[in-house]
C-alpha cells in the first residue's frame, strides 16, 4: 500500500527509484487519449440511481468495451457503466483536455485562448466551462457562517448577454453616444434594474454569496439564507438597519460600524467582504460583462477557487477541482443551456416597459 508510512520508511536511493518508476508511469498512462473513464471505473461502489450496495458486475459495452453493472435491488435493477451519472456522462472529452481546460479556468483565460490551449472550439470551450459550473452548483451549501461574520450587500447590473432582440423585455441599449430615451430614463442609484447580492465571509473563510433578487437589500432578501448562519455567528455589518434587524431576529450577535467609521469598538472591518466584492467587480469587467442568466454559476466558481487558493498550490488547483467535480451529477444538456431559468424576475425589473406600446 502506497501511502504516507510506507514512503516515510523507504531510504533516499528507494525513493529516487520510486520516483524513477512514477516518471515512466506518468508518461505511459497519461496521455492525450487517455479518459476519464479510468479514473471512475476503480471507485464504483453503488448504484447511481437508488444509491444501494448490492452491484455486480453485468458484462462490457460492446461499443466501448467499458464494463457494465447490475442493481440487484429489486425496487431498482437498472444497468449502468462508472461514468452513468457523473459529470463525464455523454462527454467525450478526454481526461487531459479536462485538466489543461480547468488549468485555463482557473488563471481567467478567454474562450479563444481556452481554444488555442485545448484544441476544442470556442462553442465546444462555452458548453465545457458552463458544466463545469454547473458541476460546482452545491459547493456554497456544504458551508456554514460561524463566529466573527462579515455581512453586506453588492449590486451588479441585469445583463442580457445573449438574448435575440424579439426576446428582449426592454428596448435594446445602444453603444456609445447616443439620445436617452424620454419614456424610458435610466434610473439612478439602486434601483429595481440593479440586482443584489447578499454576501457573508467568516473568520474560517467560509463564504456565501449569493443572488438575493431586484433592488436595494432587506431583511427579506437575508431571510432568504438564514440556515447559512449558526447561532454562534456574531455578525459584522455597517449601519443598515435591515442586517442589524436580520440579527436580532435569528437571535445572532452583531456588531455595527458607525457611519463615517471604517471598524467596530472591537476593531472588526469589513476588509475581507470589501476585497471580495473587488474581486468580482474585477471578474465582470475582465468577462466583458456576464449574463445574468448564469450570474450564480460566475459566483460559484468565483468563491470556489477563492477559497482553494488559501489551501493549496495553484499548480496543483486543476488536479483537485477535477477531483472535487468528477462525480458530480450536471442534469442538463448543452441544448439546455440557453434556457437555464433566470434567477430574477424580469417582469418585475422592466414593469415600465410593458405600458408603452
Amino acid at each position: 500500500m502506497l501511502n504516507k508510512e510506507f514512503l516515510e520508511s523507504l531510504t533516499p536511493v528507494e525513493i529516487e527509484l520510486v520516483h524513477q518508476y512514477i516518471n515512466m508511469l506518468f508518461k505511459y498512462k497519461i496521455t492525450s487519449e487517455t479518459k476519464n473513464y479510468e479514473n471512475l471505473e476503480t471507485s464504483v461502489s453503488e448504484c447511481p440511481y437508488c444509491h444501494g450496495k448490492h452491484i455486480v458486475h453485468n458484462g462490457h459495452n460492446k461499443k466501448t468495451n467499458r464494463q457494465r453493472y447490475l442493481c440487484k435491488n429489486i425496487q431498482c435493477g437498472h444497468s449502468f457503466e462508472a461514468t452513468t451519472s457523473t459529470f463525464f456522462f455523454h462527454s467525450k472529452v478526454k481526461y487531459q483536455t479536462w485538466l489543461t481546460f480547468i488549468g485555463c479556468e482557473v488563471v481567467g483565460l478567454s474562450l479563444r485562448n481556452e481554444s488555442v490551449k485545448t484544441g476544442v472550439s470556442v462553442t465546444g470551450c462555452f458548453n465545457m466551462r458552463h458544466k463545469l459550473y454547473q458541476a460546482i452548483r452545491d459547493y456554497q451549501d456544504s458551508q456554514k457562517q460561524e463566529g466573527i461574520c462579515e455581512v453586506d450587500a453588492t449590486y451588479t447590473s441585469i445583463n442580457l448577454k445573449g438574448w435575440k432582440a424579439k426576446d428582449m423585455p426592454r428596448i435594446s441599449k445602444k453603444r456609445g453616444k447616443h439620445k436617452s430615451d424620454p419614456n424610458h430614463p435610466a434610473l439612478r442609484g439602486i434601483s429595481h434594474h440593479k440586482i443584489c447580492l447578499i454576501s457573508a465571509i467568516d473568520e474560517h473563510d467560509h463564504i456565501l454569496f449569493k443572488v438575493a433578487g431586484l433592488g436595494p437589500e432587506s431583511i427579506d432578501k437575508y431571510e432568504q439564507y438564514k440556515q447559512y448562519f449558526k447561532s454562534s455567528c456574531t455578525i459584522i455589518c455597517d449601519s443598515k438597519k435591515c442586517i442589524k434587524t436580520f440579527a436580532d431576529n435569528n437571535r445572532l450577535k452583531a456588531e455595527v460600524i458607525g457611519p463615517g467609521k471604517y471598524k467596530t469598538e472591537n476593531n472588526h472591518s469589513l476588509a475581507d467582504l470589501n476585497q471580495l466584492h473587488q474581486e468580482f467587480s474585477d471578474l465582470i469587467r475582465k468577462k466583458k460583462g456576464i449574463g445574468t442568466r448564469h450570474l450564480q454559476a460566475y459566483i460559484d466558481w468565483l468563491v470556489m477557487t477563492k477559497q482553494m487558493r488559501y489551501k493549496i498550490e495553484a499548480i496543483k488547483m486543476n488536479t483537485e477541482i477535477y477531483l472535487e467535480v468528477m462525480k458530480n451529477y450536471v442534469y442538463w444538456t448543452t441544448d439546455d443551456l440557453c434556457h437555464i431559468p433566470l434567477p430574477i424576475d424580469l417582469n418585475e425589473a422592466y414593469y415600465e416597459y410593458r405600458n408603452v406600446s
